[in-house]
């Protein structure tokens, strides 16, 4: 009977979790359509590799791309080749892997501390923001933080076995090995330096380095080297250097992975976050679950005595802050940290099992703290909208912004440009996200305060599925200025098979329309950055144009739609040169060298 009950509980809490995970990640792979920049080149690849029958080198445009690892782009490409080439099947594949993300901290939370904390790690896992936010565009790296769950799992069973009976065992070694490979298939260099820095730190301060000897390293090292080389040889094969390029293990090797992490990367189309900035967002992309780690941080330093011969609980604390230092020391971005979010999702899990089963009243004062915190955002919300002016009708939201695009290069560059009168446009989100904010923490503050701390914990994550659903409609309305999509629709309604998609600098100033148009497209003065280095090769396409080849473009025969985010570069190109605007949207221009 016990038994059945245990069952019936955990396939309940695996239905809940899913359903959140229903609420949020799936619910959101439907729209808006792909952003420029780093979102369509990653489709467009996945797509290319579809069109080409090409599943070792990477094509975007037509041009090699050879800055990623595959295994993003063949379960991507998977994805569209079951459901059709549309932008959420692209998208699908990444956001099945959150369900196995979160499914796995479930279960691994319960191995290590019990059902209630692995269920709360679960929660937490669904409903926090960090995850959520870098998955709304095509980034790799809640793969690699699922790998790392995988491994830190992997690496704690190995030590038990070892004490137990005396060596690891074979399936822990050969799965360890395979989990490593998908890594470095997933984000490079990293997906080995990781799993086996963490594997050697961790026995490192439990003082057992010698378990090394016998976790089957020969083993280990054959199912790596036979699952991770050949795609890594056939890639140096079909990339030799080749007209100005030095072939691909100079690019992906030393330049993109080496050299970035050096802060030396050829060309250098990235800015670093602040280091305080960096450490605090880590704790920042748990929220609100992540208030709970000040909590385990206190009861952590009440029970190090007990703690210093190892645990999951080291385990998990090595783990992030391995994370952390690491990219303290080299380039960074705002989602470097992710991989280290399950660890603390763990952690705050296990301290909310642990305050609820010993009743503490301690714990009532984090409740209060997020109630506190969401109470003032939720009031600057509602200020927002109040203050901020409707738009007209027709309005662009473009022309509410202030431009600073030295700062794009950060995730999260385009928030320095709103403006009060920006904010007009965003009143149902910023209402929505008020009324989320204040219920997802109120009630459970209340439930929390006369003992329902299961309940509280449940109506916390069900309140965060409305704030993550109002963080999706404010990108949706914001879509305009990080994607293309408008653009291509009005292109294909004035589309020849003769014509030319030409766009007025980099490609990733419009790279969606090359997604939605599956047709090449073309930039003007715009070899730079991502498709600087593949166009080196000498079996390169022509997508590249010049002043005096575009103007030749432009007064041909064929018709030519010229891309453009400057407003008066399109009005002095129009007066000088002709054609028709046959288009915008969130500040990018469509001219048409007809009438």
């Amino acid at each position: 009977m016990q038994a059945q009950r245990r069952s019936s509980l955990r396939t309940g809490h695996i239905a809940f979790l899913a359903i959140l995970w229903f609420l949020t990640q799936f619910a959101g792979i439907f729209g808006p359509p792909l952003l420029d920049d780093v979102d369509s080149i990653h489709t467009e690849a996945a797509r290319e590799m579809i069109t080409r029958h090409d599943y070792v080198t990477l094509y975007v445009d037509g041009i090699r791309y050879l800055d990623k690892p595959p295994l993003p782009y063949w379960l991507a490409a998977g994805g569209a080749q079951i459901f059709g080439m549309h932008d959420w099947a692209f998208r699908l594949p990444l956001a099945l892997s959150v369900l196995v993300l979160i499914l796995y901290v479930y279960s691994f939370g319960t191995r290590l501390f019990g059902e209630r904390s692995g269920f709360y790690a679960g929660l937490a896992m669904a409903t926090c923001i960090g995850p959520y936010i870098f998955t709304r565009f095509f980034i790799p790296d809640v793969m690699v933080a699922l790998w790392m769950t995988i491994c830190a799992d992997l690496i704690l069973r190995m030590v038990d076995s070892i004490r137990a009976e005396g060596r690891a065992k074979t399936w822990h070694a050969v799965l360890f090995a395979l989990v490593c490979t998908a890594g470095m298939l997933t984000k490079g260099l990293i997906g080995i330096v990781f799993p086996l820095g963490l594997l050697v730190l961790y026995l490192l301060v439990i003082g057992e380095l010698k378990m090394l000897l016998k976790m089957r390293a020969g083993i280990f090292t054959v199912a790596f080297l036979v699952t991770m080389l050949p795609w890594h040889i056939l890639a140096w094969q079909q990339n030799a250097p080749s007209g100005g390029a030095k072939g691909w293990f100079w690019f992906y090797i030393v330049n993109d992975q080496i050299n970035r992490y050096l802060n030396k990367r050829i060309p250098r189309d990235y800015d670093k976050v602040p280091l305080l900035t960096f450490w605090a967002l880590l704790v920042v992309w748990l929220m609100p679950w992540g208030v709970f780690l000040f909590g385990a941080a206190r009861r952590w330093w009440e029970r190090r005595a007990a703690w210093r011969n190892g645990g999951p609980t080291v385990m998990l604390l090595l783990w992030a802050a391995m994370i952390l230092l690491f990219f303290s020391f080299s380039t960074r971005q705002e989602y470097y940290t992710l991989p280290a979010v399950p660890a603390l999702a763990l952690l705050a899990g296990h301290y909310l099992s642990d305050a609820e089963s010993r009743e503490s009243k301690r714990s009532r004062w984090f409740y209060a703290a997020l109630f506190f915190v969401a109470a003032i955002a939720a009031i600057v919300c509602i200020a927002l909208a109040v203050v901020a002016k409707a738009p007209a009708p027709g309005a662009d939201l473009f022309e509410a912004l202030q431009q600073h695009p030295d700062d794009y290069r950060l995730s999260f560059g385009h928030l320095f440009d709103f403006t009060t009168n920006a904010f007009g446009f965003f009143r149902v989100p910023l209402i929505t996200m008020a009324a989320s904010l204040l219920l997802a923490t109120g009630v459970p503050l209340f439930l929390k305060l006369r003992g329902k701390t299961f309940a509280a914990n449940v109506v916390l994550a069900l309140g965060m599925c409305g704030v993550l659903g109002s963080v999706h409609e404010g990108l949706r309305i914001f879509y305009p200025i990080l994607g293309s999509e408008p653009l291509a629709r009005v292109i294909q309604q004035h589309w020849d098979p003769a014509a030319r998609i030409v766009i007025d600098g980099e490609y990733s100033n419009g790279d969606s329309i090359n997604f939605y148009m599956g047709q090449p497209v073309y930039m003007l003065n715009g070899r730079v950055n991502n498709l600087w280095y593949g166009s080196l090769y000498a079996d390169a396409p022509h997508r590249f144009e010049d002043d005096a080849s575009f103007l030749a473009l432009w007064n041909g025969g064929a018709p030519v739609f010229f891309v453009t985010h400057d407003a008066k570069r399109m009005h002095e190109w129009q007066a000088a040169h002709g054609g028709t605007l046959i288009g915008s949207s969130g500040g990018k221009y469509v001219l048409l060298n007809r009438s």
